[in-house]
């Protein structure tokens, strides 16, 4: 819910930042963007960087080995194993 609610709010205030034609919201506009630009960044992985293919399905099988006791469980674990991936190849999680 509250994911969703920051989206209708970044969405109207993107609406309003583009709509708006005034010289001092132009300038504002360049500076959040340069601010978002600045402050976005890919965050540093948790687990040492794969050497190879086979080290990142190692990590994968490692994960894959839990026992998850429930169906919300076993989502939470496929969640995990999507995230370890990128993690581990440097994307944005």
């Amino acid at each position: 819910m509250a994911e969703l609610n920051a989206e209708l709010l970044m969405s109207a205030i993107t609406q309003i930042l583009q709509n708006e034609s005034a010289p001092e919201v132009q300038i504002l506009r360049n500076e959040l963007m340069r601010r978002i630009v600045e402050e976005t960044e890919v965050k540093p992985t948790r687990i040492p960087a794969p050497l190879n293919i086979t080290e990142v399905g190692g990590y994968y099988n490692l994960i894959s080995d839990l026992q998850a006791k429930s169906e919300e469980m076993e989502l939470k674990k496929l969640k995990m194993q999507m995230s370890m991936i990128a993690s581990a190849l440097g994307l944005p999680v």
